[in-house]
């Protein structure tokens, strides 16, 4: 039978909306074929249409085992969703030493950027879905990894991916201050931005959307903001906060960013997540309730709306939790720090989601997009 000659167009039409993994096999079937599943141009076609999709068929949920030495798992977003039991599950290649803790993650356009281990300092690009991985330089900083939090994301302006690296050395009266540290990998190189003073900011990693990365900071005056930085201009600016309840403790003064377990039920505990691809609140009040706020419009205070509130009351749910996506149907995708669990406020129950392969429990867990994109520039597959 003789293959139709389809027009190019139609070509990149029907190759953008195939897995990874097949369009990885297909770059044998021909050299025009090789030359165009790995340019940047169709990485960014493959990454729109994925973006597109709202019913999670192009989203992975990436696992990490809770116990060293670590290993990572992928399976369907979709599944974990719908199916009571997951057998689709992909153990993933890992290109440093699994005995090594990963210590720091963002991910962004299906590029993941990983810390592994505790005072090693060892940055990893990584995409695993091509199982390309580029090392990054040393930063140049002396300070241990708790004095240490980064952020991940894309300037779309230069067509560069930037690592952000906040240090600061904290007493016991908490003298507030932030280096701050600029990579880019297309000048593959470190550069220092002016102090944040004044801030003690989360140790999560930042939240990247709308072009800036965002943490959760305190100020020394026990206000606590949401700052933005820019990736395009390397601006900071701040964003509004909810009319959100500020606890049932008998303090009225908040605790968050630190060790959960020294925490009084009540006392509020909050961080930034990314739900539905809106900026998102979550205000945990330890061991009662946690509060999912989204602001439905960038940088709009009027936008904020809650969700749904969680309850801790619920028998088994761990002692943290931390929403991973939530459904059209409202459903919550979570992770309680060894489970990963889907929470259903019309019934209020908690549904534990058993995974093949993770019998010794889920250490973190996290939604992203499979992509073509590269982390690497000495390459043909350069990035978007």
């Amino acid at each position: 039978m003789q293959i139709p000659n389809f027009p190019l167009e139609i070509i990149i039409e029907i190759l953008s909306r195939l897995p990874v993994k097949s369009l990885l096999r297909f770059k044998c079937v021909s050299k025009s074929w090789l030359s165009l599943i790995s340019s940047s141009q169709f990485a960014k076609s493959h990454l729109k249409i994925s973006a597109k999709h709202n019913n999670f068929s192009h989203k992975k949920l990436l696992l990490l085992s809770m116990y060293l030495p670590h290993t990572l798992y992928s399976c369907p977003l979709y599944s974990v969703l719908h199916e009571k039991f997951i057998s689709s599950v992909n153990e993933l290649y890992i290109p440093w030493n699994r005995s090594n803790i990963i210590a720091g993650v963002g991910s962004c356009n299906g590029l993941f950027f990983m810390c592994i281990g505790m005072y090693t300092f060892n940055l990893f690009l990584w995409n695993p879905s091509t199982r390309k991985t580029k090392k990054l330089p040393f930063s140049g900083h002396e300070y241990s990894r708790c004095d240490i939090t980064y952020g991940f994301g894309y300037d779309e302006f230069t067509d560069d991916y930037k690592v952000v690296e906040i240090y600061g050395v904290y007493g016991i009266q908490y003298v507030y201050g932030a280096n701050i540290k600029i990579y880019s990998l297309r000048a593959n190189s470190w550069k220092m931005m002016d102090k944040y003073s004044d801030a003690l900011f989360s140790s999560d990693s930042g939240v990247f959307l709308n072009g800036s990365l965002h943490w959760a900071v305190a100020h020394s005056n026990g206000n606590w903001v949401i700052v933005s930085l820019s990736l395009k201009n390397e601006k900071y600016g701040n964003l509004a906060l909810p009319k959100y309840d500020p606890g049932n403790c008998n303090s009225s003064i908040s605790k968050p960013l630190g060790d959960s377990t020294d925490f009084e039920p009540g006392i509020l505990n909050w961080a930034l997540g990314k739900l539905k691809g809106c900026l998102s609140l979550f205000c945990d009040y330890y061991k009662v309730k946690l509060d999912v706020w989204v602001m439905k419009e960038y940088n709009v205070k009027e936008s904020w709306i809650k969700l749904v509130s969680l309850p801790y009351t619920v028998a088994g749910i761990g002692s943290r939790i931390s929403p991973l996506c939530i459904s059209d149907s409202g459903e919550v995708l979570l992770h309680d720090g060894s489970r990963v669990m889907v929470y259903n406020a019309g019934d209020n129950e908690y549904k534990s989601v058993e995974i093949h392969n993770m019998d010794t429990g889920v250490g973190a867990a996290t939604v992203y997009a499979e992509s073509l994109v590269s982390p690497c520039l000495d390459s043909t597959e350069n990035i978007l």
